[in-house]
């Protein structure tokens, strides 16, 4: 998610807003210490213009 948050050049604070979210929360998604409701996840990824699968994939080939 970081990099899809960096190609869009969207600072934590920026997607966090975007996505009526705290930037800690955001911060804490990130990092892998939370998981987000669904609500939440459609939300980060509609402002990304991104699918979940894009976003919360574990796959790095």
């Amino acid at each position: 998610m970081i990099h899809a948050r960096r190609a869009k050049k969207l600072t934590q604070e920026q997607l966090a807003n975007r996505c009526d979210i705290t930037r800690a929360y955001l911060a804490n998604i990130e990092r892998g210490k939370h998981a987000p409701s669904l609500r939440t996840a459609f939300r980060i990824a509609n402002v990304l213009d991104s699918t979940l699968e894009q976003l919360f994939s574990t796959d790095r080939e």
